[in-house]
């Protein structure tokens, strides 16, 4: 089905208003569900808190969150459990520990 993108209509050609005052026919308001808008933007500001507040697992990718200690991470997605390090990304090693370990 095609449909013209200013008016929602099904494609006409010439003018949206035009076409209504020809036709006689009185234009519908879309409408928006205000709490289905509300939750979309919710969800869109969560999802960029997540995405300035943490670091993927370098294995699974799934987003991981430091809220203070060392740069020791330990991946909490099961059966993942990388140890990692959240300065470098790297699997955790001798050189994160001598390194960066307590880094800010």
């Amino acid at each position: 089905f095609v449909f013209c993108q200013d008016c929602k209509e099904a494609y006409h050609e010439g003018e949206c208003s035009a076409l209504f005052e020809a036709s006689g026919a009185v234009s519908q308001a879309y409408r928006v569900d205000e709490k289905a808008a509300e939750r979309a933007r919710w969800e869109e500001a969560s999802k960029e808190t997540i995405k300035k507040t943490t670091k993927p697992c370098p294995r699974c990718h799934v987003p991981i969150e430091k809220n203070g200690g060392c740069m020791h991470m330990t991946c909490p997605q099961p059966p993942c459990g990388l140890e990692w390090c959240w300065a470098c990304g790297c699997e955790w090693n001798r050189a994160c520990m001598g390194d960066h370990w307590f880094d800010v």
